[in-house]
């Protein structure tokens, strides 16, 4: 049987006083071993919520699974105490953090802290350990990883810090890696050379990998399939290069069209107007629809369905109720959007 993650209708919701906010209302994705799955949208859409649910890293002082299951080969992740989630961060499903410098401890040095990892899930001695870790640190391309192996984290640039993080998340061969915007603080340079890293990895050790981003040129350089969020809800899902090729939610073509190129000679680059609202539960309307171009009557009235198009694509929005699949146009930068 095939290693699988399997995420299934999954609710997390943040609890304050006067409200309940739906982060993530009702996410449902699957991500075999050596397929890379891009998780793209703006901040706020709820995409780091689902992958820390998923790993069971959220603060349940003021956040709550609602429902969903989150099953790795058949086994529910959601049911398992702390001290048995713990067995399997690290070992079957690895994460990489947003920064670099605020994740690794800077009073410790960069080899203790994958020596460390080791020493948790794999009965190993530590000499063997520190052996194991300067491996690793080279087959990330840490140069001299010997003499590295002693260095802190701010003795090392931040695409070296990244590199360090990837081979903390690579000690104990996981099955699945999750990166949550691994490249947000590096120059571009770097960010393509810890994506090609990512790339070879996923392809060299048959990892599952969930790339989460708000960069839609990312996803495109290393991703198989795309979910698209906005609101705590997938708006659109299909495969790389027909989600490039003919976007059909208004909210992934707004992405799109955002990108700058060289090949357009534009006075004006498009952004999408506004900002995402602050939801409470339950949700009666499309999500987007506040910033939509091409909002009608029933946008405001209830929520769509995800629809199944061609392709093997969906996308949430009433365009799909009673036609056949079509692209949604591009945007001009000049087009008023209004809330």
């Amino acid at each position: 049987m095939q290693d699988k993650l399997i995420v299934e209708n999954l609710k997390t919701y943040y609890y304050s006083r006067s409200k309940v906010v739906p982060a993530v209302d009702g996410v449902s994705f699957t991500v075999d071993r050596g397929e890379v799955l891009g998780i793209v949208g703006e901040s706020g859409c709820g995409k780091s919520t689902v992958v820390r649910s998923v790993l069971g890293l959220i603060d349940k002082s003021y956040t709550r699974i609602e429902e969903g299951r989150v099953l790795l080969n058949g086994q529910s992740l959601l049911d398992l105490s702390e001290k048995e989630l713990n067995k399997i961060r690290g070992k079957a499903i690895s994460m990489i953090f947003q920064n670099p410098l605020s994740s690794l401890n800077p009073v410790y040095t960069v080899g203790s802290q994958i020596v460390e990892i080791l020493k948790i899930h794999e009965n190993i001695s530590k000499e063997e350990a520190k052996k194991r870790a300067v491996g690793l640190m080279r087959q990330v391309g840490i140069p001299a990883p010997e003499s590295r192996f002693y260095d802190y984290p701010h003795q090392l640039s931040g695409g070296m810090q990244q590199r360090i993080l990837i081979a903390i998340a690579l000690a104990c061969n996981p099955r699945f890696l999750i990166a949550d915007e691994p490249t947000t603080a590096l120059d571009v340079t770097i960010q393509a050379q810890i994506l090609d890293l990512i790339a070879d990895l996923c392809s060299r050790l048959n990892m599952g990998v969930i790339l989460i981003t708000h960069n839609m040129g990312v996803v495109a350089e290393i991703c198989d399939r795309i979910l698209v969020m906005y609101g705590g809800v997938t708006v659109e899902e299909g495969r790389s290069t027909d989600v490039f090729a003919s976007p059909r939610h208004p909210y992934t073509r707004g992405l799109l069209d955002s990108i700058p190129t060289i090949k357009e000679d534009k006075e004006q680059l498009y952004s999408i107007p506004g900002q995402i609202p602050a939801f409470e539960a339950p949700v009666g309307c499309c999500r987007y629809a506040s910033r939509c171009a091409r909002v009608f009557d029933k946008c405001g009235e209830c929520e769509p369905p995800l629809f199944e198009l061609e392709h093997g694509q969906k996308a949430r929005c009433w365009l799909y109720e009673n036609v056949s699949p079509v692209t949604v146009p591009a945007c001009p930068a000049s087009e008023a959007i209004t809330e």
